[in-house]
């Protein structure tokens, strides 16, 4: 999903390969470098890069090597956005290179909160601390200044408590009528639409 989220640099696709260390140049918009296998897939500098149909072994596999393969230079940070769930990459992560911390993201959804609380028992499991909870899409306020829940009350207490975690260390962001807005427009104008 990142190529979709980021609006790179004219030109930064195809990502290079240094012929010495064989390593990736990352993609890089405005000072984050980036990895993706939308980035390095089959069709990635047309910007249609197919659905990654593998299963979790390779998977697993291909992250290592986007990982290990990439010239990410110095970093202070190094974060990787995993799917919901507890599968083979989410164990090859914290085996292969070990996780120094976690921040669990979810929505207020039943069945977001459902695959969270079995995320924090896994990274229990394997040791992975958790550092922080971030409640996405929690709500929306309106012109009148009025809030909506349009996916239902916060389950951030009770995923919170589950982790282990401080009050402190949570948060619920709201839904960004802007950010949807622009989101709206740049799919319509890729698509050759009007945009209002």
């Amino acid at each position: 999903s990142l190529p979709s989220l980021v609006r790179l640099p004219p030109g930064s696709l195809p990502l290079r390969q240094d012929a010495q260390t064989r390593l990736l140049a990352p993609a890089e918009a405005d000072g984050v470098r980036l990895m993706s296998y939308g980035f390095v897939g089959k069709g990635a500098s047309s910007g249609a890069v197919p659905a990654a149909v593998m299963r979790g072994p390779m998977v697993g596999k291909t992250v290592g090597q986007m990982l290990s393969g990439t010239d990410w230079g110095e970093l202070d940070y190094l974060l990787v956005d995993l799917p919901p769930g507890t599968g083979d990459v989410h164990l090859t992560l914290s085996q292969t290179y070990g996780l120094s911390a976690a921040v669990l993201v979810t929505t207020p959804q039943r069945l977001s909160t459902v695959d969270v609380l079995k995320g924090v028992d896994m990274l229990r499991e394997l040791g992975v601390p958790m550092i922080s909870l971030v409640e996405n899409m929690a709500h929306f306020t309106d012109d009148t200044g009025r809030t909506h829940l349009p996916f239902g009350g916060s389950q951030l207490e009770a995923v919170r408590r589950h982790a282990g975690l401080r009050e402190s260390d949570t948060f619920r962001l709201p839904i960004e009528p802007q950010v949807v807005a622009e989101s709206w427009r740049r799919d319509h104008a890729q698509h050759g639409e009007g945009v209002p």
